[in-house]
């Protein structure tokens, strides 16, 4: 028949869990809240109830009715506190990030072990005139409850609730000398308090350290994303938004890399300007769209020939473009420039206003070793200038410097 009062405490706990949508892992403050107010409680409360109803019927020499109730609930109360956050730890593992151990929690460690030894060794609780009482290991369940989370804090309660009741079926009085009803009761509170303090703060700073562990995970990504963002906008500031290919800017930074390089290695710097034959022309033919077209097919051609790791091909304003060849004599630059025409000769681009008929370019090419005391723009004003003798020379060819 006690069985129904078990089966109805249980019943009820559970419908007030449901119905306030209490999570069985009890992830927050207020699932432990909730689950406290269900449970130990009013569950148990109404198991205690009835229970002692069914006691006083089939006992006429019970104990008062109340008094009954009493036993009863804060002992069921009690069980469910300690053991209930316990089993549900175990059975919903949550991954937990703990905290690095510090020099203190071995500190903590020691003062613990050794309050506990005076507190459950004292006579009546008392050693040398001092009073101890279990309510001195309260400070440090709450710093286990801070440093761990639910299960360590919950494992925590079971061992010291138990230690406890252990110590008072003994007949020990680790409260003062009180009448054994008394020191029960005492007991009873204290396993109260702490679990409930214990598990709130245990609770409470897990939800803390989540929290905090969610920002600093949204804040590596909002990092990584303005990291990304920024590489962009710098790709973007270094890229003609026409062609695709590196723009001015870009083409500043490489020549002045690239020169550094070549000075302190002493090796061949070779560089090219390449002007689109009669390029207004052609705008003022076939349109401005047109023009931009063609923009980005003389881009690709020249993409496809100057190809090598290392070279490195920039729009270089208007019409015109420039390659960098890096450790490439001006021999080697001459055999690129030539494949560049030969390109656009195979591509065949239609230029109606052109003496070729089809889209040609003019290259000028320079090459030196760098040295220290010249500067990068002396190979630019020499490409430059054999651009102008091969546009002066008929167009559609390469010149090549002397430097």
């Amino acid at each position: 028949m006690l069985g129904i009062a078990n089966i109805i405490e249980v019943t009820i706990a559970y419908l007030i869990m449901r119905e306030s949508g209490v999570s069985r892992k009890l992830n927050d403050l207020r699932d432990v809240v909730q689950f406290s107010v269900a449970g130990p409680l009013i569950g148990s409360l109404f198991g205690g109830l009835t229970g002692a109803a069914i006691i006083k019927s089939f006992s006429a020499n019970a104990d008062n009715y109340l008094s009954i109730v009493q036993v009863w609930w804060l002992g069921d109360a009690l069980g469910l506190m300690i053991l209930t956050p316990m089993l549900l730890a175990f059975l919903y593992p949550k991954k937990q990030t703990f905290q690095p151990f510090q020099s203190v929690d071995l500190l903590v460690c020691v003062i613990t072990a050794g309050l506990a030894g005076l507190v459950f060794s004292a006579s009546n609780a008392e050693i040398g005139g001092v009073f101890l009482t279990p309510t001195l290991l309260l400070p440090s369940m709450l710093y286990l409850a801070a440093r761990t989370n639910l299960k360590w804090t919950a494992i925590g309660i079971c061992i010291l609730s138990f230690s406890l009741t252990l110590l008072i079926s003994h007949g020990e009085k680790p409260f003062g000398d009180l009448p054994m009803t008394l020191t029960i009761l005492h007991g009873q509170e204290f396993i109260f308090t702490l679990s409930i303090a214990s598990m709130g703060l245990a609770t409470l700073m897990s939800h803390i350290r989540d929290h905090k562990h969610h920002l600093e995970t949204r804040v590596a990504e909002r990092t990584e994303e303005l990291k990304i963002a920024n590489r962009q906008l710098e790709e973007l500031s270094t890229t003609d938004g026409l062609t695709g290919i590196a723009n001015r800017r870009r083409f500043d930074e490489e020549l002045q890399s690239e020169w550094s390089r070549a000075v302190r290695s002493s090796q061949p710097l070779s560089l090219a300007i390449i002007d689109i034959d009669w390029f207004k022309n052609y705008n003022d033919h076939y349109g401005h769209q047109e023009g931009d077209e063609c923009l980005r097919k003389v881009a690709g051609i020249l993409a496809s020939v100057i190809s090598r790791g290392g070279d490195f091909l920039a729009r270089y304003g208007g019409e015109e473009f420039v390659f960098i060849a890096p450790d490439t004599d001006v021999d080697h630059a001459a055999a690129i420039a030539h494949k560049i025409c030969d390109a656009f000769q195979a591509a065949g681009l239609p230029h109606e206003l052109s003496n070729y008929g089809y889209v040609t370019v003019s290259i000028g090419v320079a090459s030196m070793i760098p040295q220290q005391a010249s500067k990068p723009y002396t190979l630019v004003k020499a490409a430059d200038k054999a651009l102008y003798l091969a546009k002066g020379q008929g167009r559609n060819q390469a010149v090549y410097a002397e430097i």
